[in-house]
């Protein structure tokens, strides 16, 4: 054998380890990453999420069995420190020789600035692939301070790309199964487009009653599918409204018949009822980071499933 083309192949299998799917250990970070990744792995390994289904991803403490799946990985995909700043130094600490994926940062994805009107500010940048940046600041919401909405998943556009990009990274560890992989994608797209197509439907053909947020995560969801959201409840991540916010929330609700709230977790009762007390509310339970009682392979696809089921009953006659 030539010497320069063992020189190549000893470089290539450096780079890309040849590591058998049978010991492929995959990792994300939420809910609705992890029922993205479950689907291309579909029929050769099942990936582990660290934070639990139903938990707030802002505010999360690791559990050592998290840690351990950490440790242990192989391959990380995760939104990115704009989302979880808390996890890049688990990350650092314990991940040293796995390939983070920083899903935030892959080519042709729709942003949209972090508190902007999701219906003007949204560009398509290019970035690297390398999750492994140094944290920032932290804004007021706690998130990493890029100026990006890091909820990137509620717009099916941006999981569509990702599939792509899952499955390539998985084949180049795993070539054995790369068919599998690309094949599991194209199945997975094509069932998101059309939920896709049935929320557009939706969108087109309801009237739909005021919706209100509990706080400001379905930035990508409004400008794909032109729906508005009325108001949010918490005027910063997950903590109590201040009175000022609180004041504007009357205003908007003052002389409202009817409307509908999505709802995630910790929502404080006494808010609604001093927010809506004149109004007839329908509370919708939807967590923008995944429901607690979905399977692996549908995870993502029961959180769009509920966005669209939820729309259709806060319409109107």
């Amino acid at each position: 054998m030539p010497r320069s083309f063992s020189f190549f192949l000893l470089s290539f299998l450096l780079l890309f380890p040849q590591t058998s799917w049978a010991n492929l250990r995959v990792v994300t970070d939420i809910t609705p990453i992890y029922g993205l990744v479950a689907q291309v792995m579909k029929g050769v390994g099942t990936p582990s999420v660290i934070i639990r289904a139903g938990s707030d991803p802002h505010h999360y403490q690791l559990r050592p069995s998290e840690a351990a799946n950490i440790e242990q990985a192989d391959i990380i995909f995760w939104i990115g420190p704009e989302l979880t700043p808390w996890l890049q130094p688990a990350f650092d600490n314990l991940a040293a020789d796995a390939k983070i994926i920083s899903l935030m940062k892959i080519d042709g994805l729709t942003r949209l600035a972090a508190g902007a009107d999701s219906h003007v500010h949204h560009h398509e940048d290019k970035h690297d692939h390398d999750g492994k940046n140094e944290a920032g600041h932290h804004n007021e919401a706690g998130h990493e301070n890029s100026g990006i909405d890091p909820h990137l998943w509620l717009d099916p556009e941006n999981a569509r790309i990702w599939l792509q990009e899952i499955a390539r990274t998985l084949s180049l560890y795993d070539p054995e199964n790369a068919e599998i992989y690309r094949e599991n994608a194209r199945a997975a797209d094509h069932k998101i487009a059309g939920l896709q197509r049935r929320i557009a439907r939706i969108m087109a053909t309801s009237r739909l009653m005021p919706v209100f947020a509990q706080h400001a995560a379905f930035a990508y969801f409004e400008n794909r599918f032109g729906l508005e959201i009325a108001g949010t409840l918490y005027d910063r991540e997950n903590e109590a409204p201040s009175p000022g916010h609180i004041a504007e929330l009357h205003q908007l609700t003052r002389n409202l018949p009817k409307a509908c709230l999505l709802a995630e977790t910790h929502l404080e009762n006494n808010v609604i009822a001093s927010v809506f007390s004149k109004t007839d509310l329908l509370v919708m339970a939807l967590n923008p980071s995944g429901a607690a009682n979905s399977p692996p392979l549908t995870a993502y696809s029961d959180l769009m499933e509920r966005l669209a089921n939820g729309l259709e009953k806060c319409s109107t006659p």
